[in-house]
């Protein structure tokens, strides 16, 4: 950090990088460049699941964003909170919210 990468961590491994980017910064470029879609104006039709601190921009982005259980192991160190946690932990988390999106999908 000392040389300007900047690092956070992550639930199994620490995510470095050089310059000024954030997963919120990087997922808004991808959003519009790929996909024609102006996220700031369609953030509240999308759902965003995390499981650690490097997650935080996206929580506090999303009105949608969930945090997996095992996220809360790491205290104040998520700087902003997701709206949901789930109640199981990895990858069976991120599985509790693919099981409630499917199950209210309209028929």
């Amino acid at each position: 950090e000392k040389h300007g990468l900047t690092a956070k961590v992550s639930s199994i491994h620490v995510n470095g990088w050089f310059g000024n980017y954030d997963k919120l910064s990087m997922t808004k470029i991808l959003m519009r460049e790929a996909f024609t879609v102006d996220l700031d104006a369609m953030r509240e039709a999308y759902v965003f699941v995390g499981d650690s601190p490097n997650d935080a921009p996206m929580f506090g982005y999303f009105p949608h964003a969930v945090g997996v259980a095992n996220m809360l192991d790491f205290g104040a160190r998520v700087e902003k909170l997701p709206a949901y946690v789930t109640v199981e932990r990895c990858g069976a988390g991120f599985a509790e919210v693919a099981e409630c999106l499917l199950a209210a999908r309209l028929p």
